[in-house]
């Protein structure tokens, strides 16, 4: 064995001459175990997050949407969308209209007598390829656990002739929507090339009557904006006589390229297009999914070299501790370099068997949560249990902060103190 490594050995775990060095080294040991096991933990719940996240913003987004680069609509012409469902990967399409609108619901006498409520919301005209594309009446959001996006009724847009919607549970909250009530959700938009008269503006306002069939919960940015109605009912309000549409959304197989896909239909479409995939649609809440994760990471880096600062603490008084031993190895033959070399190795054994227990435990919690679900969420939470995700690149970024720290703190006293000492 290394003649350093095995004195370092035995004087980490041998009794010190001061009971306070064999405080400081335990200290020691437990802030690094502790912060290694904290950045292991926490990033593992970021990570579980923003995959949830990720998972709910796929239920709405598609995987590739087309849309005009300006205006507002575009008139769909068959010829490309049978080359667009021709591209290898393309599973299905689907044409949707998105306009900003007013809505207003009020329960007639017969139920409870109030004025109405009101609110602006999104109106989404789909067509009936839209289930294939979209994942809002998917049962299964991950391999651990089954939710309906479909909190309460169904999702049915047609009653024989009769136009439904589907709403998003926080627009049913504010407007006080009660699917066992037949009364119709009133929708308000202007007339389109029609100019607002001041004194009378519902003069330039159209209105039509849809009712609701369900109400939908997949995450809060949808659920207090969006409702469903069927595309030909979007297009006869808006006036849309020439069949326009706001948008594409296309379903693509999860084993084929996204990219290549995206090229060849952006060289379909032409110019004039913006083709985006999900990440595209998407980039704010990516990149700030992101930056939180590296927020946090830091803060706990932060933490870690504070702990570490009692290697240099240790160190040290091991050094001041240990003068008679020095001068016995200095007798025996050891040079300078051998010394410092067995303190050195002293303060790397602290920070790696920190790291190490650290990492082991931190695991393990993860573990325990992601397959017990120890630790839960209140009800109202559209998981039952905090998500847990391990990756093993975190894994490997945490161990070579550690052991950088770490090795760096044992190194500084020994260069300081052998300087002062003369050796």
């Amino acid at each position: 064995m290394n003649f350093p490594v095995f004195i370092a050995r035995r004087y980490l775990f041998a009794k010190k001459t001061h009971n306070i060095i064999n405080v400081i080294s335990y200290i020691s040991v437990i802030g690094v175990a502790t912060g290694t096991l904290a950045l292991i933990v926490i990033l593992s719940v970021a990570n579980g997050y923003d995959s949830l996240t990720k998972k709910l913003y796929s239920v709405f987004s598609p995987d590739i949407r087309i849309s005009v680069t300006e205006g507002k609509t575009f008139v769909s012409d068959l010829s490309m969308l049978e080359k667009i469902k021709n591209v290898k990967g393309v599973l299905d399409c689907s044409q949707v209209i998105e306009e900003n609108v007013l809505i207003s619901y009020q329960l007639d006498n017969n139920y409870v007598k109030r004025s109405a409520t009101q609110s602006i919301a999104i109106m989404k005209g789909i067509d009936e390829n839209y289930e294939n594309v979209s994942g809002i009446t998917r049962k299964r959001i991950d391999d651990n656990s089954e939710h309906s996006f479909i909190a309460s009724g169904e999702f049915q847009l047609w009653y024989s002739d009769m136009p439904q919607t589907v709403i998003g549970i926080g627009i049913a909250q504010t407007l006080g929507i009660n699917l066992n009530f037949l009364v119709p959700l009133e929708v308000w938009i202007p007339k389109r090339g029609v100019k607002v008269n001041i004194s009378n503006p519902l003069d330039a306002m159209v209105v039509d009557y849809v009712y609701p069939a369900g109400i939908f919960a997949i995450e809060q940015a949808f659920d207090n904006n969006y409702f469903f109605v069927p595309i030909d009912f979007a297009q006869g309000i808006l006036n849309y006589t020439n069949g326009e549409i706001s948008a594409l959304e296309i379903k693509t197989d999860s084993t084929a390229n996204i990219n290549t896909i995206q090229k060849e239909i952006k060289t379909i479409v032409g110019e004039g297009f913006d083709v985006k995939n999900r990440h595209q649609q998407n980039e704010t809440l990516y990149r700030m999914l992101s930056s939180e994760k590296y927020a946090i990471y830091l803060i706990l880096v932060f933490i870690i070299t504070l702990f570490a600062f009692n290697i240099i603490g240790l160190i040290s008084m091991l050094i001041v501790d240990k003068q008679k031993d020095i001068n016995t190895l200095k007798i025996l033959g050891s040079d300078n370099k051998t010394i410092k070399q067995i303190f050195y190795y002293q303060g790397c054994m602290i920070a790696t068997g920190g790291a190490m227990a650290g990492l082991i435990l931190g695991v393990i919690l993860c573990l325990v949560q992601q397959y017990f679900k120890i630790i839960k969420l209140p009800n109202m939470f559209i998981i039952d249990a905090y998500p847990v995700e391990i990756h093993v690149g975190d894994i490997f970024m945490v161990l070579a902060f550690v052991f950088a720290v770490g090795f760096a703190m044992a190194r500084l006293p020994i260069w300081y103190l052998s300087k002062k000492m003369n050796w």
